[in-house]
């Protein structure tokens, strides 16, 4: 299984706390939060990772060069802010078996979910957590049958987990561009009946602003 993962934010609202760093590298008991990412997800079978990366991409390429922990790492490098869902169409190059499902993951966020559990339906399956109270997530509806039928709802405490399990065919309306994963692809995906959601039981870690990094950092699963 491939992993994308979205690294290339600029990571405004964390540079109080990591000025000099790109958010993926922000550091979480001593070692950068991405390590920590592809370590989890090596664990579970992934063999080939693909960095998304723009802000900074230098700093995480001087880190982590061409592999981790033995596994293949390729960039694809923004020149300019692509938005997620662009970001992501524009990693799609790097892929080394592009008619096979694949992992997209948010470069701050920790969803352990368990890969084998994890299965593609339509064109895309996000991995959603129940969460206790939505204060800033995108909250999620489901029909019977599995398929997401809103996406954005804050009174829903079922939420995007930053986990997507994709085909690329998911990807053949768009053209490369600026234009957002959340806002622009999820949206045609649902209105076209091709967007799941699989919910799990799992803890879910949010490092994008200075308190939830802090708590965090504190309550991080040890590896």
């Amino acid at each position: 299984m491939e992993a994308i993962i979205l690294a290339g934010g600029l990571g405004t609202r964390l540079r109080s706390v990591c000025p000099d760093l790109p958010k993926p590298l922000a550091p979480i008991r001593d070692k950068p939060f991405l390590s920590h990412l592809m370590h989890y997800w090596k664990s579970q079978g992934v063999d080939h990772f693909i960095l998304s990366v723009g802000y900074l991409h230098e700093k995480i390429i001087e880190t982590y060069g061409d592999s981790f922990e033995g596994v293949p790492i390729d960039y694809a490098i923004e020149k300019s802010p692509l938005g997620t869902g662009g970001a992501l169409l524009h990693s799609l190059s790097q892929l080394q078996s592009p008619d096979q499902p694949f992992i997209t993951l948010n470069g701050d966020t920790f969803f352990p979910i368990p890969l084998a559990d994890f299965h593609l339906s339509g064109g895309c399956t996000l991995a959603l957590h129940q969460t206790k109270k939505n204060t800033r997530y995108d909250g999620v509806h489901l029909s019977a049958d599995g398929q997401i039928t809103t996406l954005g709802d804050a009174s829903s405490k079922l939420i995007n987990g930053g986990c997507y399990l994709f085909h690329r065919s998911s990807f053949k309306n768009f053209e490369k561009g600026t234009f957002s994963l959340e806002q622009d692809l999820l949206p045609l995906l649902i209105e076209k009946q091709t967007c799941f959601g699989q919910p799990f039981d799992s803890p879910f870690i949010d490092i994008g602003i200075p308190e939830d990094y802090k708590r965090f950092d504190l309550s991080f699963p040890k590896n």
